[in-house]
């Protein structure tokens, strides 16, 4: 009996000692191209070539990439452009999805699964589709140029958003809704002081994904903001190396 315990307590040690060594093999392959990026950056190299083979530390350390990317990119100036877009984008995003999430599951007017609808419709068309009449409508609105201009297709058109707060609100109490409604308490209330502290998680997971995807988009932004001194991260780093 002891010789089959301690058989079976090997076995499972054995298993545990293969699934962190696959772990680990997995964890260095998402860390290490990181690290070679950081560790390449602070190589001082005569050309823009890299050396082959390449290297993982660097041979001569050096802040050189640095100081002549501060000196001749205005890469300062296109990282606060990014911060104000990122946050205003999160913050409207945030503010709108959570909004009319909590009114499409928890109000009670006509058409509710018609405007539901309306808006998942929205997911199926590519942006790319809606590009130049949506560009049309900011151009004669006066939004060329302007963060705004930026900022609010998106946020008018993030169905993705509004349906997860739909499925979240769908998935809490009824009671909730009906307890404030008989403490006397606006739909307004109800929405802010009941439903938008319980909405916290999946808040957070749309802020993460809001952040990364304003962060790295290029293409809208592109369209928008010709003037140089608006430019994004991502349009600024196009821009240079055109």
């Amino acid at each position: 009996m002891k010789k089959k315990a301690k058989s079976q307590h090997i076995k499972f040690h054995g298993f545990h000692i293969l699934y962190y060594a696959v772990l680990t093999l997995f964890a260095i392959c998402v860390v290490l191209p990181f690290f070679w990026l950081v560790m390449t950056s602070l190589d001082h190299f005569d050309s823009y070539s890299l050396p082959f083979p390449p290297r993982l530390l660097p041979q001569e350390p050096s802040l050189f990439n640095y100081e002549m990317a501060l000196k001749n990119v205005p890469i300062l100036s296109y990282l606060l452009n990014t911060f104000i877009l990122v946050i205003l984008c999160v913050l409207l995003d945030v503010v709108v999805a959570t909004l009319s999430g909590f009114c499409i599951s928890k109000g009670r007017f006509p058409g509710r699964r018609f405007v539901l609808l309306f808006i998942l419709s929205n997911m199926m068309v590519p942006f790319e589709i809606k590009l130049m009449p949506i560009y049309n409508i900011i151009k004669d609105i006066g939004l060329s140029n302007n963060f705004f201009g930026v900022i609010l297709p998106g946020v008018m058109t993030n169905a993705m958003f509004i349906f997860f707060i739909k499925q979240f609100c769908d998935n809490l109490p009824s009671d909730l809704y009906e307890a404030g409604v008989i403490d006397g308490a606006s739909k307004f209330r109800i929405y802010a002081q009941i439903f938008l502290p319980l909405m916290g998680p999946v808040v957070a997971t749309l802020v993460v994904l809001d952040v990364v995807n304003v962060w790295n988009d290029l293409l809208w932004p592109m369209i928008v903001l010709t003037d140089v001194d608006l430019s994004t991260i991502q349009l600024g780093l196009v821009r240079y190396n055109t």
